[in-house]
């Protein structure tokens, strides 16, 4: 947090005001999408079937079209999105709907609205684009709810269809490894995220030299 605290600085050089906005539906971003995207997982990948369209695995004459598509769905879709697969036709099978896949939507309605607010007072948003610094490739493989989490910061803007942009903002100190600041604006505002990024860009290289190329010295 120390490389995203000196980016917020930064800003207030380069002349940005700078104020606390609350977004209270954010809270219940993560656990919103991912009911929301499972579902359209679930019924946008039930076409792929192995008879219209792509991979048909199987189809030796002897087995029916059922079995094809099973072998084919077993060979085609990988561990994560079988799960999501799994994960939505449960939110979307009759008697859940409502409580989850339903309630999901409503929260995504909160969350648009709090944008709203938001930008009725100020151009952008800025925030950290992960909790957390990068992790070693498969370390997470096996958690699949820890991998969720690293999309904590990203997902509200994901939901409500606003513009959103990472940029780097400094190696952090306690691992070396990269830091970025997620930039957000309004859906169709993308010119503000160019300017805002670009001006953060400019002024870490003239600060640093390549934040991202060699180590940046504390402030």
């Amino acid at each position: 947090m120390q490389r995203f605290h000196e980016a917020v600085e930064l800003l207030r050089e380069l002349g940005a005001e700078v104020v606390e906005v609350s977004c209270p539906a954010f809270t219940y971003a993560l656990p919103a999408y991912y009911l929301i995207a499972p579902s359209e997982a679930s019924s946008n990948l039930a076409r792929f079937d192995a008879m219209r369209y792509g991979l048909r695995v199987g189809d030796d004459g002897s087995r029916s079209a059922e079995d094809v598509t099973a072998l084919t769905r077993e060979a085609g879709f990988g561990p994560e999105v079988k799960r999501r697969i799994i994960l939505g036709t449960y939110a979307l099978s009759s008697g859940y709907y409502d409580a989850y896949y339903g309630s999901a939507q409503k929260v995504r309605t909160l969350i648009t609205q709090d944008f709203a607010r938001a930008f009725a007072d100020v151009d952008v948003l800025v925030s950290p684009t992960t909790p957390t610094t990068a992790f070693p490739i498969g370390e997470r493989a096996d958690d699949p709810m820890a991998m969720y989490l690293a999309d904590l910061c990203t997902i509200p803007s994901n939901l409500a269809g606003n513009s959103a942009m990472s940029v780097p903002c400094g190696l952090a100190p306690e691992d070396n490894l990269p830091v970025g600041l997620q930039i957000i604006a309004p859906a169709m505002a993308d010119d503000r995220l160019y300017r805002v990024g670009g001006a953060v860009e400019a002024a870490l290289n003239d600060k640093w030299g390549h934040p991202l190329l060699e180590e940046a010295p504390a402030l």
